[in-house]
This record gives structure tokens, sequence and C-alpha cells, in this order.
């Protein structure tokens, strides 16, 4: 089988460990490193859950340390949503593994260039370590076979009406990326709130009885807590997972293609992602594929049938 070379981009709190523990168990996937941004929670702390999270599922990817903050602001973690820890209910032991020496830059540079077939970037936080990339070495920009992104939303937002956490966290950055020129594949909130876990499916991931079926349930019952205060979902959004069922499984996901323009001059709509689906528009400006729907069942299966695969 030959396999997708994808390096992936987190800041690891719930939805990016599952994301982690569903893309180490595809045989599809080649995950050739994994960088860490500053968002959920500090740099220090998404790198030391990344390391824990590949550590507890036994596998051994090399793990970058990459921007401490913004582009151009200062960072803003948010520590409620995922936990004191960034990984909700689930108790990982830490592991001794270090970052590589290489910063995440450096890492995925390095990566690219000695890459014989283009490669995949998935990030799944804010987008400065991408923006950096293709700032400081346009060159990579040939190696790159697409941006599988979760961030955004054509029609909602979530730290405001407008503006989607990961694409308001740095907008700069985002801007950066959908100007790029590279294929994007826009995982919003428009398709993530339909990729959303039951209690019963929760259940069901537990119900594995691997570790990796316990740490999962762990994270995403804190998530599913959260999301019953104010949430009109009957579960938690797997959020950051929805980019790797993408990238393996693109036929269970609905995407359009649009022209994303990512809002870094207002006040009411920073960090939009203005999206341009009319019909008459200069397609040839489309930047992007958009997600809109994904088939909810087979999605959570995968996530079921990830857990069971750590024995």
């Amino acid at each position: 089988m030959k396999k997708i070379p994808i390096i992936m981009d987190v800041d690891t709190g719930i939805d990016d460990a599952i994301a982690i523990t569903l893309a180490l168990s595809r045989p599809e996937l080649d995950v050739k490193c994994i960088t860490t941004v500053a968002g959920n929670r500090t740099i220090e702390t998404t790198t030391r859950n990344t390391l824990d999270v590949i550590a507890y599922l036994g596998e051994d990817v090399p793990v970058a340390k990459g921007a401490v903050k913004p582009l151009v602001k200062e960072a803003k973690i948010s520590p409620v949503t995922h936990g004191e820890s960034g990984l909700g209910n689930a108790v990982l032991p830490h592991t001794d593994k270090k970052p590589i020496e290489a910063d995440a830059i450096t890492a995925m540079r390095e990566i690219l260039e000695n890459s014989p077939e283009k490669v995949t970037l998935v990030p799944t936080g804010p987008l400065t370590n991408i923006a950096v990339l293709l700032f400081a070495y346009p060159h990579v920009k040939e190696k790159i076979e697409k941006i599988v992104l979760m961030g955004g939303g054509a029609f909602e937002g979530n730290v405001n009406a407008a503006a989607e956490y990961n694409i308001y966290s740095d907008p700069e950055a985002a801007s950066v990326v959908f100007k790029s020129g590279l294929p994007i594949i826009m995982c919003g909130l428009d398709v993530t709130m339909k990729a959303y876990a039951t209690a019963d499916d929760i259940e069901r991931i537990r119900k594995t009885g691997t570790n990796a079926g316990k740490f999962c349930a762990d994270a995403l019952e804190y998530y599913y807590n959260r999301y019953k205060i104010n949430s009109r979902l009957p579960g938690c959004a797997v959020n950051d997972a929805v980019t790797i069922a993408y990238i393996v499984n693109p036929e269970i996901v609905t995407a359009k293609p649009s022209r994303v323009l990512v809002d870094i001059d207002g006040v009411k709509s920073y960090g939009c992602t203005a999206s341009d689906f009319r019909p008459d528009r200069d397609r040839s400006l489309d930047n992007a594929l958009v997600c809109t729907d994904i088939d909810r069942e087979k999605f959570i299966d995968m996530l079921v049938c990830a857990a069971e695969s750590y024995k």
C-alpha cells in the first residue's frame, strides 16, 4: 500500500488528541512529524500533551516545538474549554521523550525538501507555523500536496458571530495561508459541528476495552459535559479529527469550492473566513474547498475502529 505522507501541526487539546489517535491508527497514512503551536494552551502544554499522547499510544513519531505566540498579537489561550491539563478527564503518564532539536519550521522544511513525493500538511490549531514556513521557505510550496486544516466557518463562528477560534487566534497567519496559492481544504465549523459524539458514541469508544479507548472516552467525556452547558448539539464536536477523516475517506465529507478571504481589518468581523459561494463569482479566484457536511455515523465508526486498533 502506498501511504499518504502527512505532517500534523497541532495545539493539542482534546480534539487534537483524538485526531492524533485516528491518524496514527490508519495504515494509509505516514505521519512524518507532528509539530506544535500555542493555541488551546501554551506551547509548553501543547507540546507536552502531544508527546504524552504519542507515547501512551505506543507510537514513535518525532515532535517539533513551534510558535509560542501569533504573528502580530499576544497569545490568548482557552484554559477552560479543554480542562486544566488540556486533555479533559484523561490522565496520562508523562513520557521522558523530548521534542527533537529542530524547531517546527526547520523540521517541516527538512522533511519537505527531502521527501521524494509531495506531503499533505494537516494543521488543527492556529496557522502560525504554516504561515512562517511559507514566508521563510517559499520554495517548499512545490513539495506540498495540499493543506487540510481545521479552522474557520463559512456561516458561523464560535469566538463571536463571525470567527472560529483557530483562525481568530492568528488571522494574519491564516490570511497568509489562504493567499498562498496552495490547495486548501477547510474543515470549519460548518462540517465539524456535524461531526459530534453523543454519550452513546463515547460509551462505544470506551467499550473497545483498549487503553486508547479509555483515553479517548475520558477526554471526550469532559468535552461532552462542556458542550451540554451552552450548545445546541446532542453531543460534542470532535472538530480536529475531521481533517484526518477527510484525508482517509473524502467520500464521507461534502465540500464545495469557494473563494475564502480572512478578515484582518474588521472589528466585529476580525478573524472571519468570508466564503464566497455566489454562482456568478469569478471562479478563477477560488482558493479552497469548504467542507459543509459529513456522514456522522461513518465518522464515529472511524473513531471506534481507531480505538480498537490499539491492542
